[in-house]
């Protein structure tokens, strides 16, 4: 049961230091509490005894809450693919800061609708389901506990079929699958726009994006658009899809920052006014990554950008100008507004409109700041999967202190070239 506990609070602080505050809280409670109050004890020190349903965004493994029930559904039955069949039902709970779907299989799919009716509150420890706007409980009990919230179930909306033009934002290297009847496949997701605002990409078929590149415009008809986790789009390319180049781009929109709301996605543009160094941090799984903490304004307000994994390791400017697309909104442990940007998010670093046009012929080389382009006499920072050392020749338009590249060509560097340069070097220093 203690196993239970420490899940609400493990990204918090280690199992070790978990267990040396239940004896501690023991001690403390003059041997008169069991491990299972004092590990009560210490999880509600932590802060997470009870979150609300807005905080079940968290990263712990498990969430601890109360919710008043609004709604059961009846029980589906639904064929597994191994050809048995199985049960599901929902309940609709809430509290004064939203609603969630606790989902309930088989046996406890079963029993659910007899044991607990809309209007009761029950306190829930679970987990998240296959979405994040679902919880899979792992206990439940009903509990006296009152919560006046005046909700009704939330309608989803149902997936449907449309046409529209796109704008290609961002694509996932492919990624192999394999179907249900045992047929192998690859798919590419990324984040694609058009004027109602911006998605995520799912195409199950990676053929079907051959040619495409992130900022160009489609047109695609009969793409599948539903709803994805916490009420973002999610769009579908599939075997019913058509796709040819588009002649306008879509504009998409964004929001202001003074606009910007907790639980919103949304578009958002502004200058970084502030940029911390990355910082390493390990994962629950063992695996290591990347965190970087930078602000950005845009005249109506500043608020913190916090950028994960690859967007955190990428060189950036104070100064720049960034559009960051698909970004979650959330309160963070400050009390204020923060947008994260990490996977299922974009961020892109926009040249100044009065940006100069340029080719340099130089040689790429890593430094503390970041990839550069040196061609003796002046040097840009670059982005791309070009190698440190190479000699090669770009054309793009330098703003700031950066090359933004649309095209590049082997190097007419020669050797005899560096021998004189190097001689005239020297010769200049002795």
């Amino acid at each position: 049961m203690v196993r239970y506990h420490y899940a609400l609070v493990d990204d918090l602080i280690s199992r070790e230091e978990f267990d040396k505050r239940i004896e501690k809280k023991i001690e403390d409670c003059g041997n008169l509490a069991d491990e299972v109050a004092a590990a009560l004890l210490v999880v509600r020190d932590l802060g997470r005894s009870h979150v609300k349903i807005k905080g079940l965004r968290g990263r712990s493994s498990l969430f601890c809450f109360y919710a008043k029930i609004l709604a059961c559904s009846d029980v589906k039955e639904f064929d597994r693919p191994e050809g048995n069949k199985g049960l599901v039902a929902r309940v609709t709970v809430a509290d004064e800061t939203g609603q969630t779907d606790l989902v309930f299989w088989d046996e406890q799919a079963s029993a659910i609708s007899e044991s607990f009716e809309a209007g009761e509150v029950v306190e829930v420890i679970g987990r998240h389901g296959k979405s994040l706007k679902e919880i899979q409980p792992l206990n439940l009990r009903k509990t006296h506990v009152e919560i006046d919230c005046e909700m009704t179930p939330k309608e989803h909306k149902q997936p449907e079929r449309k046409d529209t033009n796109l704008l290609i934002i961002s694509l996932q290297p492919a990624k192999s699958f394999t179907r249900k009847d045992g047929t192998s496949g690859e798919m590419i997701s990324g984040i694609v726009g058009d004027t109602t605002g911006t998605a995520r990409l799912l195409c199950w078929d990676a053929a079907m994006l051959t040619g495409c590149t992130p900022g160009m415009a489609v047109s695609a008809s009969g793409i599948l658009e539903k709803e994805g986790d916490f009420g973002g789009r999610e769009i579908v390319i599939d075997e019913n899809t058509l796709m040819a180049p588009a002649e306008e781009r879509p504009d998409i929109p964004h929001t202001p920052l003074g606009d910007v709301k907790p639980d919103q996605t949304v578009t958002v543009s502004g200058d970084l006014v502030q940029v911390q160094p990355p910082r390493p941090f390990t994962r629950r799984d063992g695996t290591s990554s990347w965190v970087r903490n930078v602000r950005i304004s845009d005249g109506t307000a500043t608020l913190p950008l916090v950028l994960w994994d690859d967007e955190a390791s990428r060189s950036l400017l104070a100064g720049e100008k960034v559009i960051a697309y698909h970004v979650p909104a959330r309160v963070g442990r400050t009390g204020e507004t923060e947008l994260s940007v990490g996977r299922g998010s974009c961020l892109l670093i926009v040249p100044d409109e009065n940006g100069e046009r340029i080719s340099i012929d130089g040689t790429v080389i890593e430094t503390p700041t970041g990839k550069v382009i040196d061609d003796g006499v002046q040097a840009f920072l670059i982005e791309g999967p070009y190698q440190h050392g190479i000699e090669i020749t770009f054309h793009g338009i330098v703003s700031g202190k950066r090359l933004f590249i649309d095209g590049n060509e082997k190097s007419n560097i020669s050797l005899e070239v560096v021998q004189a340069g190097l001689g005239q070097l020297l010769q200049s220093l002795g």
